[in-house]
């Protein structure tokens, strides 16, 4: 174990690196994005696999049992073995689409997201199990339940022909594509995560409002329509705790902070800066996550910096950067996986991202 924030893997790439992924048992780490190459590394000891891309990925996702992985390369979705690199299947979805997103469901079969359409592949063959539209598109984000029952889609609506200010963050069941719950902020929705046990999901959109609703039937639990205004913290991206107990939202202010998850009251933010001291000038957040054991939480700014903090915003460590493009915590939290433009770079969390 290295020192918290030193770098522990740095896997060069020729382009911007979009896509990361660890395999379930954190033993291997694939990233890709703009160049003509897919790269697979072992976290320690393991031979390198490389495998050939368009340079258009934008997801990747190890299968539940990590012997195969997902590949989203255009319009393409790949599955490939993680031992030889071979292709099992691959096939577009729905041609002309670009995929956005590939996410394995507990059962082996993959879910592809494009900007209008989510489908699920049998993980066999790629055959289209199931096509579900979405009227009024473009899909921003989109997260899965833990039990692979359930999707949610932040949804973008100013693209269409009126270009008018709205969106949504919707809940589909993946089995029938019958729609559970939804939330109309006034405005487009940038990101949305269920809670652990998939009864909530968390959501932010250009209204500069972060919120909670419930997965079935919608209703919002927080903020109260009264407390609208004071929650503005002008959210872009947000995760949640893998106990359900807090949230992490970054903002273009510059700051991630944590919210506790049943009522949306601030525990702490990072950087951790006087409120009366001049505007340093920090760049807007544009990812976060929190780490598996609940404890850490990261985000990435535009000013080119990745922070390790708690629950109250303590640093343990500020690393510079490039611009950060993907960003993920490795199952067991001692690393956090970056990418960036011409690299992946892997940063030991120390004793922090353990336990």
């Amino acid at each position: 174990m290295g020192d918290p924030g030193s770098v522990a893997l740095t896997v060069e790439h020729d382009g911007g690196v979009q896509a990361i992924a660890f395999s379930p048992d954190g033993t291997r780490f694939a990233s890709g994005g703009g160049d003509s190459v897919v790269r697979v590394r072992a976290t320690g000891i393991g031979p390198p696999l490389d495998v050939p891309s368009s340079g258009f990925v934008t997801s990747l996702a190890f299968g539940p049992d990590g012997t195969v992985f997902a590949v989203a390369d255009g319009e393409q979705v790949f599955l490939r073995s993680a031992t030889t690199g071979a292709v099992l299947w691959q096939g577009p979805p729905q041609p002309g689409d670009a995929v956005n997103l590939v996410r394995f469901l507990p059962d082996g079969r993959v879910v592809a997201v494009t900007d209008t359409a989510v489908f699920v592949l049998d993980g066999a063959t790629g055959s289209p199990v199931r096509s579900i539209p979405v009227d009024t598109p473009l899909i921003a984000g989109a997260d899965i339940s833990r039990d692979g029952t359930l999707i949610a889609l932040a949804i973008d609506e100013r693209h269409g022909g009126d270009h008018h200010q709205a969106g949504s963050a919707r809940v589909l069941r993946l089995d029938t594509g019958a729609e559970t719950g939804r939330l109309t902020p006034d405005d487009a929705v940038f990101a949305v995560a269920f809670s652990p046990d998939a009864s909530l999901v968390l959501c932010c959109a250009a209204d500069d409002t972060t919120r909670v609703f419930e997965a079935d039937g919608g209703a919002q639990l927080w903020p109260a329509e009264d407390d609208v205004d004071d929650q503005v913290t002008a959210p872009h991206c947000l995760a949640y705790d893998p106990k359900g107990r807090w949230s992490v939202v970054g903002g273009s202010d510059g700051f991630a902070r944590v919210l506790e998850a049943e009522s949306g009251v601030e525990r702490g933010r990072a950087p951790k800066l006087d409120p009366a001291a001049p505007d340093p000038g920090v760049g807007a957040v544009t990812h976060v996550a929190f780490g598996p054991n609940g404890k850490v939480a990261a985000s990435a700014c535009v000013d080119n910096v990745v922070r390790l903090f708690d629950l109250d915003g303590k640093e343990h460590y500020a690393v510079g950067t490039d611009e950060v493009l993907a960003m993920g915590f490795s199952p067991d939290g001692r690393l956090l996986a970056i990418g960036c433009f011409n690299r992946a770079v892997l940063l030991d969390n120390g004793p922090f991202g353990a336990g």
